[in-house]
């Protein structure tokens, strides 16, 4: 049996929306190490307009290496076989390649995969035309929880088409196991039926209701879509993304 690889997680105390103190992040973690996971992506929000200038970025940048650095010595001491790795959730914005290329904001544990996120209710030229920018500057986007665009749950074949085009697909866990009716589990249902899906991930906020936990969305995926492709969106993707070697890009 495989262990699950989280490449969507807000686990960093202290830095945007997600665990508010250390005891919090050290309990997610525990959370994650119980439920199988044993690499952890911290993917802590990267959004332009928070920031006046470089030097508040580069402040934010000091933030999360701290809180990096304080989750990897918890790991050391009492998980030692779990990985910790850092990148970004990135809100698209026009310089954001510059920004990239500057190390402002990270991509996936400095490989080539970039987490991005776009307004709930982005206009799908906006998205095709950032996710080809992406592609032509030598990035693969992973497009976070494709499950709140509105304009892609209206119409599922634009997801078709954006898969077509290159970007990788990651719904969150709890999407899974939570809609069971409407839209949106409609929408995750039919993605997950046809294959759609490259990465499932916990996109995790806290250690109560917003848990770091895969292993119930992975028997649901399992039994109803098999056991090759469950390990493909829980596991094979994931560990191709963080070193680079997924054949397709």
């Amino acid at each position: 049996m495989y262990n699950f690889i989280d490449l969507h997680c807000h686990a960093l105390c202290g830095i945007d929306d997600g665990a508010r103190n250390q005891e919090a992040m050290f309990k997610m973690l525990d959370i994650a190490y119980l439920d199988g996971i044993r690499t952890i992506c911290f993917t802590p929000h990267f959004k332009i307009y928070w920031f006046k200038s470089d030097e508040e970025i580069a402040k934010y940048s000091e933030k999360i290496n701290k809180s990096f650095e304080i989750a990897c010595d918890y790991v050391k001491n009492k998980y030692s076989d779990m990985e910790l790795l850092l990148g970004n959730e990135i809100m698209y914005f026009n310089d954001i390649f510059d920004c990239l290329s500057l190390k402002k904001c990270n991509s996936l544990a400095g490989s080539s995969y970039v987490l991005v996120e776009f307004s709930p209710h982005a206009a799908y030229y906006d998205i095709k035309m950032a996710i080809s920018k992406f592609l032509r500057k030598g990035y693969r986007p992973i497009i976070a929880h494709v499950e709140r665009y509105s304009v892609l749950t209206k119409d599922f074949s634009l997801l078709k088409e954006l898969k077509e085009l290159g970007a990788f697909i990651q719904i969150n866990s709890t999407s899974i196991t939570k809609f069971k009716f409407g839209k949106q589990a409609r929408f995750i249902k039919r993605a997950l039926r046809q294959k759609l899906v490259d990465v499932v991930a916990t996109d995790s906020h806290n250690e109560n209701s917003s848990i770091p936990s895969l292993s119930k969305a992975h028997l649901k995926v399992m039994k109803k879509h098999g056991k090759e492709y469950a390990k493909k969106i829980f596991y094979d993707n994931q560990k191709d993304i963080l070193y680079n070697t997924h054949k397709e890009f």
